[in-house]
């Protein structure tokens, strides 16, 4: 049973990641493009925090409890799995409250013609937030693999 947690906790966590990763490689270049492109392209990374972020943060959080109540090691009080949760947290609140609202705000302002206001706000209200919050993932995934606070 906990191969399949795992496994399932690993690919949620693959999804987060990856999606900030393309986020953070593409974005750039839709709001070059301007228009519609972009308008679209931020309209679709505003949708994903519920489409997409969500289901994988629930699937992340839900199989992470589950391994350590699976586990006869790892305690909820390991430095890995606080920081995890945290990681969860953080990711939850920068995402609806930033990173979405930022997106739906430049897809908008794209949608109206407004390439100008799309790009400012994308450089402005996303892009310093979906950088923090990858590295908040960087440094969950690190800990994660290293297990901070699980002992030797």
């Amino acid at each position: 049973m906990s191969d399949i947690l795992l496994t399932l906790h690993i690919i949620a966590a693959g999804t987060w990641i990856g999606a900030n990763v393309v986020q953070l490689v593409s974005a750039n270049r839709f709001a070059a493009a301007g228009g519609a492109a972009a308008a679209s392209w931020f309209e679709t990374v505003a949708w994903w925090g519920k489409g997409l972020y969500s289901p994988a943060a629930v699937v992340l959080l839900a199989t992470g409890v589950a391994l350590v109540l699976d586990s006869s090691f790892y305690e909820f009080s390991n430095a890995f799995v606080s920081i995890g949760f945290l990681a969860v947290i953080a990711g939850a609140v920068i995402g609806i409250t930033k990173i979405a609202k930022g997106s739906g705000k430049a897809g908008a302002a794209f949608a109206a013609g407004d390439d100008p206001g799309g790009v400012a706000t994308f450089k402005q209200q996303v892009m310093p937030w979906a950088v923090l919050d990858s590295l908040i993932l960087v440094v969950a995934v690190l800990a994660m693999v290293g297990k901070w606070g699980a002992g030797s």
